[in-house]
């Protein structure tokens, strides 16, 4: 698969680029999601679902093998979504001009795509071509995941431990096998606060600048 860019968005923590791909995919970036906890996805995906008029069924702790199905089912609206998104873009309207030349911009000066746009463009802008450019060459950006694997503790059902295919590390990696997704899973051991702090100041900066 072509490569837009030449760097992808690490997990940060749990929380903080949880629905990145919603505001990155389409301009081509890729990125990790962490899949630690399940009730902070069930409720994202519940906001939206009523956000973008999607059905939703709630997914409880009492359906069996509930956390690998609400990370399914997360995973499947987050892709629904995104690709929407980039599908949204790719159909060259003058409304969504500004879009497409914000996503050229912030390919790097020595990306052979940015040249090509600038070479189909240097003798005027015709939506036609453009469109036809866009749908050829635009790709979207991956949904990758990351699976801590020491949160393995052990779950019980009606007081009765469960197989260890049922511990959270095992669900969450169901979940994402289940998916609609085609992408990569980053393995990690654990987690550092110092780390998560960093990185969180990194994505205020970068959410200010992608707003700006």
């Amino acid at each position: 698969m072509k490569k837009t860019h030449s760097f992808h968005i690490p997990v940060m923590g749990i929380g903080f680029t949880i629905d990145t791909p919603l505001k990155v995919a389409q301009y081509g970036m890729d990125s990790v999601i962490s899949l630690v906890d399940d009730i902070l996805l069930e409720k994202l995906r519940k906001m939206y679902s009523e956000k973008f008029d999607i059905p939703y069924q709630e997914i409880t702790e009492k359906i069996d093998d509930f956390r690998a199905k609400r990370i399914t089912s997360y995973l499947n609206l987050l892709s629904d979504l995104a690709e929407k998104k980039f599908e949204d873009l790719k159909q060259m309207t003058s409304k969504k001009g500004d879009e497409l030349l914000a996503y050229i911009q912030m390919l790097p000066d020595n990306s052979n795509l940015k040249a090509d746009f600038k070479k189909l463009t240097s003798k005027g802008f015709s939506f036609s071509e453009i469109k036809t450019w866009a749908s050829q060459n635009l790709v979207m950006g991956a949904i990758d995941v990351n699976i801590m694997t020491k949160v393995d503790k052990d779950n019980y059902k009606k007081g009765e431990k469960l197989p260890v295919e049922y511990n959270d590390a095992h669900a969450a990696l169901r979940g994402f096998a289940k998916s609609k997704l085609n992408s990569s899973v980053v393995l990690s051991a654990g987690m550092n606060h110092v780390y998560i702090a960093i990185w969180g100041s990194l994505t205020i900066f970068f959410q200010m600048k992608m707003e700006t």
